[in-house]
């Protein structure tokens, strides 16, 4: 990436870290190009509206929802993110997900594609009573003695 790109990504950064409910469609939205491509463990959607949809329902279930991007590396118009995502459950207990997003740049410098990688199982299924007892099985069945 030259330095405009690597500005750009400094933008898209900053706005993950200082992400709010009220500054959402001001702050984040805007650096995703129209028809942008936005995935995780639990949507894969198309286009800014339906993005903004995932990001008003994270709102809407967690309490003090906050990214703290660790490190970040550029190739071309990829960037990686390693990031760490805190947030208050209803009981007002904190959670940590730590994941990394492939991030892609179009022309213009906007985001075209954002696809986040963390471990479901680990962060959230695991905490469900039934679901964790059957996955300590399975992990059970592939771990080695």
């Amino acid at each position: 990436m030259n330095q405009v790109d690597k500005k750009n990504l400094l933008v898209y950064i900053h706005a993950y870290e200082s992400l709010t409910e009220a500054n959402m469609d001001s702050l984040l939205l805007p650096l995703f190009s129209e028809n942008a491509y936005f995935e995780d463990p639990f949507n894969q959607v198309v286009g800014r509206e339906r993005i903004q949809k995932i990001f008003q329902h994270m709102f809407n279930h967690t309490h003090s929802p906050r990214f703290v991007v660790m490190n970040y590396m550029l190739e071309g118009q990829t960037a990686f993110l390693r990031w760490e995502f805190y947030y208050l459950d209803s009981q007002f207990k904190e959670h940590r997900i730590i994941g990394v997003s492939k991030v892609v740049f179009d022309q213009k410098g906007l985001v075209l594609s954002h696809i986040d990688y963390w471990d479901s199982g680990k962060y959230i299924y695991q905490k469900i009573p039934v679901i964790r007892s059957i996955i300590r099985w399975v992990n059970r069945f592939f771990t080695p003695n």
